[in-house]
């Protein structure tokens, strides 16, 4: 359970009282909820954040203050960074309805060692995240791909992998999700990304 008071106040002088109480502003949106901003405790989002398949977790979040009382299921809809300090700035809940579909970020993770690696060939993983579309309760938390049997020159796409049942892929069939290249060939590609030219004397 995670808890969430309505927030009031703006700008900077809300900004200095939440850092202080170390807490950081946030937004609960959706249908039964229209939106409603909200603080939330910054150590226990750190911790949700922490987990990689946090932004496919349903979550209870209870929200007080304001004459407000009541549970909702949400997802993390989105994260805001200070992209110059790297701190945690900002967060988007998603209220869900367990009947209505909703559009969710799945982590692909790789299991198993490739027959290809073993033979001197470079893995490269370049899908790390895949756009389905499912029931809240239906979210796969992580879609692995058992890369045992993938050889050297192999590529697996995304019509390939395997997902849950009631759960729809949005993203492109034809991405490449992972391959395994020859060495030396992997090793050619770097050297044209890093080549600018001849050296100067």
């Amino acid at each position: 359970m995670l808890l969430a008071e309505v927030r009031t106040g703006r700008g900077k002088s809300c900004r200095n009282r939440l850092a202080a109480q170390r807490k950081i502003p946030a937004v609960v949106y959706g249908k039964a909820v229209g939106s409603i901003p909200v603080e939330v405790s910054l150590p226990q989002i750190k911790k949700l954040l922490a987990d990689k398949t946090s932004k496919t977790k349903l979550l209870d979040l209870k929200i007080l203050g304001k004459g407000t009382n009541r549970q909702e299921k949400v997802i993390i809809k989105e994260v805001q960074y200070n992209h110059l300090t790297g701190c945690l700035m900002h967060v988007d809940f998603h209220q869900v309805t367990m009947d209505e579909e909703v559009t969710v970020t799945v982590p692909v993770e790789l299991t198993g060692e490739a027959i290809g690696v073993k033979k001197g060939g470079v893995l490269q993983h370049a899908l790390r995240e895949l756009e389905v579309s499912c029931l809240p309760a239906q979210i796969p938390q992580v879609i692995t791909v058992d890369i045992s049997n993938l050889d050297i020159g192999d590529t697996i796409f995304v019509r390939d992998l395997t997902v849950p049942e009631g759960v729809r892929v949005l993203t492109d069939q034809e991405e490449e999700v992972v391959n395994i290249l020859e060495g030396t060939a992997a090793a050619g590609e770097e050297g044209e990304e890093g080549s600018g030219g001849p050296a100067l004397p």
